[in-house]
């Protein structure tokens, strides 16, 4: 069953060494677009990251935000350099500003750059392993919602090849008689047209009327746009990303209703190719969330 490309999922971890957050949205996009936010002390795994989204999903925007916080006693660092450059400069701003209050400890807890927690590599390693379970297990939460959304749309899109099926047929059975019609107009408007002592010569007429109905002619049209909507309803039953092959397929949709109302002699054709092209624009604008 397809998946949407929209979606979200979030998940907390408690154990007696941390609380682990990792939340998860997805948004349509052409390609795979990953953003991650993660704590400076895990920027070393950004790309192993990507990774294992990159596993569970093909194509979206991804937004990745995971969150650390320790639980037990950890070694903090405070660059005292970097503290006393934004106290001199808060005080400098006071006094230009003519603010009489003065700087306090609060205002300077305010910058946590100035805070730097001091952990070993060995420990940023078993962070990790618990890091990866937690971000894993949000995917495959993800994945779920994007997968009953798909649903959704699925249904949606299988009433949209339905009735553009009901069109193609219309489309075939008035094409039947499209010889017979042309053959008709013309005979009618020649009668109209040419004097009433000037007799038609009935070979040629047969072979103009065969001309412009061969011109005319839309079975190859029929054909293929029987075969891609045949092509779409199978992509529905896969499980694989099918959003950018049904798109192109969808073009190729609308390009063979161009060419039937192209081609068009009778008001019964034109109509249907419009509102061929009409439902095609609507299932075009929905494939679009699929990933």
């Amino acid at each position: 069953m397809p998946k949407s490309m929209t979606g979200y999922s979030k998940l907390d971890y408690y154990d007696t060494n941390y609380k682990i957050t990792c939340e998860l949205k997805t948004l349509n996009s052409k390609g795979l677009d990953i953003h991650i936010s993660l704590p400076y002390y895990l920027s070393s795994k950004e790309v192993l990251i990507a990774k294992i989204v990159s596993n569970f999903i093909s194509r979206g925007r991804v937004s990745v935000k995971l969150n650390v916080r320790f639980l037990k006693p950890i070694n903090i660092n405070l660059d005292f350099a970097m503290a006393k450059s934004y106290y001199d400069n808060l005080e400098e701003l006071r006094e230009s500003l003519g603010i009489q209050k003065p700087i306090k400890l609060s205002d300077l807890l305010m910058f946590k750059e100035l805070f730097r927690t001091d952990i070993e590599d060995e420990e940023i390693e078993k962070l990790w392993v618990t890091v990866e379970v937690v971000l894993k297990k949000t995917l495959e939460k993800l994945l779920e919602e994007r997968k009953s959304e798909g649903e959704k749309l699925s249904a949606d899109i299988k009433n949209m090849l339905v009735r553009l099926e009901e069109i193609v047929s219309k489309i075939e059975f008035y094409a039947k008689d499209l010889k017979n019609v042309i053959a008709q107009r013309i005979k009618e408007n020649v009668q109209d047209i040419l004097p009433e002592n000037i007799e038609l010569d009935m070979n040629q007429f047969e072979t103009a009327v065969a001309l412009i109905a061969d011109r005319a002619d839309i079975r190859e049209e029929i054909v293929r746009l029987k075969s891609h909507l045949n092509r779409m309803k199978e992509l529905l039953n896969s499980d694989g990303p099918i959003g950018t092959l049904f798109n192109f397929l969808t073009q190729e949709v609308h390009r063979e209703f161009n060419t039937i109302l192209s081609k068009s002699r009778m008001l019964e054709l034109s109509d249907l190719a419009i509102e061929g092209k009409f439902t095609n624009s609507q299932l075009k604008e929905q494939i679009q969330n699929l990933e």
